[in-house]
């Protein structure tokens, strides 16, 4: 039996002029979501967009948040807390990117926050 491939998706929209959320997600020919890629908040810093958090659901098909540590590196620390882990794929990737339009102001200010010496002497909109 033929195995079909999955399509991806990727669709992107404004927040707000520095802020934006990218979601990108695999589905089937039925248009099921099959897996999460990822749903990314990115700001503005200078004229660089830079991914703060994402959630994904790659790793063990749970969905959890990578919380970037650093303007400067891309670690991150990976964590369950507060994320939305029963449902089906495409209820989950509904729920990541409502989490973001509603929290990212708030995310922004704890990474803004985190870095202060890191973006010392380079404007970053707090909105």
């Amino acid at each position: 039996m033929k195995q079909i491939e999955p399509k991806r998706r990727i669709s992107q929209f404004n927040l707000s002029e520095n802020n934006r959320l990218t979601y990108i997600y695999d589905y089937s020919t039925k248009r099921i979501c099959m897996e999460i890629v990822c749903v990314s908040l990115e700001i503005k810093i200078k004229d660089d967009w830079v991914t703060i958090l994402r959630y994904d659901n790659h790793h063990d098909g749970v969905l959890h948040r990578h919380t970037i540590i650093a303007y400067n590196n891309t670690a991150n620390i990976v964590d369950y807390n507060g994320t939305k882990r029963k449902g089906g794929f495409t209820k989950l990737l509904t729920w990541a990117i409502k989490d973001i339009q509603s929290n990212y102001l708030i995310y922004k200010r704890k990474f803004i926050k985190r870095n202060n010496l890191l973006l010392k002497g380079i404007e970053v909109e707090e909105f």
